[in-house]
């Protein structure tokens, strides 16, 4: 509810974001994502562009600087009860719409509802659903093909965060590719893992990089501190345990490495997935309980501090429609070893990418970040903060607001009545 950019609404294109889809801390890395880019757009907002934000009453409290940043809509819902939450974008939605005369309307959770007033603008996080259906039920299968093919229909233009989700919009909901915009995601890095980034220092004994002992904020993490302790170079996988996070793969390529280096030990971080259960019986079986740490979600500041000391971020992923994981763990100054699927080739080094199945690649692509020199590490881990620094919120802002202007200008020259018009 803050106040309005001054230039004349004339001047100005209107756009409304629907974030009514958006419950905190529920719909995972797309709300990191969404909110980072609007963190980006608000920082120097340009003043062709007049922003709204429709979001639930949980969204107020958990993106306060948001609230102050844009002129917000509250639908006094929490998004607990689904079916009211779709039923309010039908009505409450489409009559906001109206009400703030919206010549463009961004839809960022994937779906458009059948009322929908104004030019659209939809992001698309990634196919997953459609691409590995076999993770997910036929009931929601279903459902999702049917709305995202039908909301792909729908929009003037569709952002992607990458090359890799482009091709497969294209490709599955026959999208041209006029229609399409890349929106890279970005990730802003707070003060203190900056700091922490700027002082930190390679240990020639684990090969980890450290922060300084002056970065006090940092949560110590007890798992990393008894690793070091016994003199364990640790290996870090921040992920839930779902299917297509590949963990049985990487713990038969861990299981191959510790043939050679027995005192290596693997993180696994995230909370429990479907495959949850498969994971911890493959542990055991592996003999790996003494070198597998299993801790499930911790808070942020412990994961940094474990992303301090490891000896490099493994992402087998075998689809990843951006490949967050990385730009966060390249940002933080640890090499990464990711799988060659989906779009982590856009976001690492060629380097740094080995065959998401070949286990025995694995084993040795971890082996190799054992065995570098402080120099080799040194060097490395400058080329990931390098291209980290790529991704940065201002190209992700200037993306985001040139797909704006592509629709408005379209607005604009339909003749009066039609920038409303229900498609």
């Amino acid at each position: 509810m803050s106040p309005l950019n001054t230039q004349a609404n004339s001047e100005r294109t209107r756009v409304l974001i629907n974030l009514t889809w958006l419950v905190p801390g529920v719909v995972g890395g797309s709300e990191e994502s969404t909110t980072d880019a609007l963190r980006a757009l608000a920082a120097d907002l340009p003043a062709d562009l007049e922003i709204h934000l429709a979001v639930l009453q949980p969204f107020v409290s958990a993106h306060a600087d948001l609230v102050e940043s844009f002129c917000c809509h509250v639908l006094a819902a929490t998004g607990s009860n689904k079916f009211a939450r779709v039923l309010a974008e039908q009505t409450w939605l489409a009559r906001l719409s109206r009400k703030i005369d919206a010549q463009v309307v961004h839809h960022a959770g994937g779906v458009v509802p059948l009322l929908h007033p104004g030019r659209v603008v939809l992001t698309i996080h990634d196919l997953q659903p459609l691409d590995m259906s076999q993770n997910f039920s036929t009931t929601k299968r279903l459902y999702l093909r049917l709305m995202l093919g039908r909301s792909a229909k729908a929009a003037d233009v569709i952002c992607v965060p990458s090359a890799f989700t482009s091709g497969r919009v294209m490709a599955l909901l026959g999208v041209d590719r006029e229609r399409i915009r890349i929106v890279p995601w970005c990730l802003k890095v707070g003060p203190d893992v900056a700091d922490a980034i700027t002082h930190s220092t390679t240990h020639s004994t684990t090969h980890s990089i450290t922060y300084s002992e002056q970065s006090d904020s940092l949560e110590q993490s007890s798992v990393r501190a008894k690793l070091e302790q016994r003199g364990s170079p640790y290996f870090l996988y921040p992920a839930v345990t779902y299917p297509h996070k590949n963990h049985l793969m990487l713990l038969e390529a861990f299981a191959l490495l510790r043939q050679s280096y027995p005192q290596a030990s693997l993180v696994l971080t995230g909370a429990a997935g479907s495959m949850e259960e498969s994971v911890q019986k493959r542990i055991r079986q592996l003999g790996l309980s003494e070198s597998v740490q299993r801790t499930g979600r911790v808070s942020a500041a412990e994961l940094d501090d474990l992303y301090a000391g490891a000896s490099a971020v493994v992402l087998p992923s075998l689809y990843e429609g951006f490949g967050l994981p990385a730009l966060e763990a390249m940002a933080r100054g640890c090499l990464v070893i990711g799988s060659d699927r989906g779009s982590l080739p856009e976001v690492l080094a060629a380097q740094d990418l080995v065959d998401a199945e070949d286990l025995t690649a694995w084993a040795a692509a971890m082996q190799a970040v054992l065995v570098l020199s402080d120099s080799q590490r040194a060097k490395r881990r400058e080329a990931g903060l390098s291209r980290a620094a790529a991704f940065s919120p201002a190209r992700t802002a200037a993306a985001l607001c040139d797909s704006y202007r592509s629709v408005g200008v379209a607005s604009e020259r339909s003749a009066p009545g039609e920038a409303s018009h229900d498609h």
